[in-house]
């Protein structure tokens, strides 16, 4: 077993920097931490997507800290979970089979091992006990809870405002997220603040079958200033298999009020230097200076020192020099027989969501194709064998060629 750290001032930090809340309350768990004893905790992330995206990253550092300290990480799957889909605000979640869960979290181990140490933490499965619940155990599960409880979550209320159906079968994720608390036997879950419900949910479990309390800790969401937390959901994720260019660029595109709380919740920078940096800004000190030392920090966590040199160059190529990005993203597109309008060519490279947002762009003067500033939105045009060269404004490229037809 490691050695367990249990120094205040460490332990304090771990349970201060970027946390929103602790459950029952921030003195127990700094109690248990210095008590000696190794804890289990836990963070469990959805594979709904192949990509982790940086919000994953702030409580996969969160739990590296608790690593450090020596105590015992758990890294869970919700390959079970993400079938059922935690609810969204807005609707009904699509299901996905679980061969499209195991093929999205196939690379995930790769793309963490620059912030936590992937040998010295555990990977479990959710599946490995849910799928095992028969309809009984559903049954004595679903007894400690109220159909109150489960109304007053946020995003039901919200619906319920906006007359949105709710189905049924989405109060049993919650019940499903709190069953890994009793099935793990664990005395601490991480995670982001949006996850309070269901983790709560988790410790009444816990409490309820096992007479054992668990404590939560939440992290603070990373979002922009009108309060839409960066993520997939949004549409406005840095994804942890981006490029040092990409996530660079796409920090530096941030507005300059993110530059202080993403100081805090994404880098290691001390605190006092954070605080030096805010006074500074009030003074009137240039933001973007702050913004591409938040930028360049970043990208050396999340992506190794390397990347986040590359990322830096190439800002300045793009934005300082005016140059094209060393890296260009290739798209290949399906082949409509030689031709294809100008406005399904950017939407299907990614470049636009729509026909009527690309008819929009064209009239600011904001796209191009090989350098050639676009006028008409009727334009078709031949995809050559080496591809066209696509540009969005003074930020976006991709090179876009056509998929090979079988014959």
């Amino acid at each position: 077993m490691p050695k367990i750290i249990t120094d205040e001032k460490r332990v304090d930090q771990v349970l201060t920097r970027g946390v929103e809340s602790v459950y029952p309350d921030k003195a127990t768990l700094k109690k248990l931490l210095t008590s000696g004893k190794q804890i289990k905790l836990y963070c469990g992330y959805d594979p709904t997507a192949s990509s982790l995206h940086i919000g994953h990253g702030i409580t996969i550092r969160k739990l590296a800290q608790f690593q450090k300290l020596g105590h015992q990480v758990i890294f869970l799957f919700g390959d079970f979970t993400a079938q059922i889909g935690d609810p969204d605000k807005l609707s009904v979640r699509k299901p996905l089979t679980h061969e499209q869960v195991m093929d999205n979290l196939k690379n995930w181990k790769k793309q963490i091992r620059n912030i936590i140490d992937i040998d010295s933490i555990e990977f479990k499965f959710n599946s490995k006990w849910l799928a095992k619940l028969n309809f009984e155990d559903l049954i004595g599960i679903a007894s400690n809870f109220t159909v109150q409880q489960m109304i007053d979550r946020e995003m039901f209320q919200q619906r319920l405002h906006e007359g949105r159906p709710i189905y049924l079968h989405e109060f049993f994720y919650p019940l499903m997220q709190a069953y890994d608390s009793v099935a793990m036997d664990v005395d601490l879950e991480v995670g982001g603040n949006d996850q309070t419900f269901n983790m709560l949910a988790g410790r009444t479990l816990l409490k309820a079958m096992t007479g054992k309390d668990k404590c939560v800790l939440t992290t603070r969401l990373l979002s922009d200033p009108t309060g839409k937390k960066m993520g997939k959901s949004e549409g406005n994720m840095i994804t942890l298999e981006d490029s040092g260019a990409e996530m660079y660029g796409k920090i530096m595109s941030w507005t300059d009020e993110m530059i202080i709380p993403a100081l805090e919740i994404l880098t290691d920078l001390d605190l006092k230097e954070i605080n030096e940096i805010n006074k500074a800004m009030k003074a009137g000190a240039n933001p973007r200076d702050f913004k591409m030392k938040l930028a360049y920090e970043t990208a050396k966590i999340y992506l190794g020192e390397e990347q986040a040199r590359l990322g830096e160059h190439n800002f300045a190529r793009v934005f300082q020099d005016k140059q094209k990005p060393l890296e260009i993203p290739e798209i290949i597109i399906k082949d409509k027989d030689g031709k294809i309008g100008v406005l399904d060519l950017f939407v299907q490279a990614g470049l636009a969501e729509s026909n009527s947002e690309m008819r929009r762009l064209i009239k600011e003067k904001a796209i191009r194709v090989d350098d050639e500033l676009i006028h008409n939105a009727d334009w078709q045009l031949t995809v050559p064998a080496d591809g066209l060269l696509l540009q969005r404004g003074k930020k976006q490229f991709a090179r876009v060629k056509l998929s090979k037809k079988k014959r």
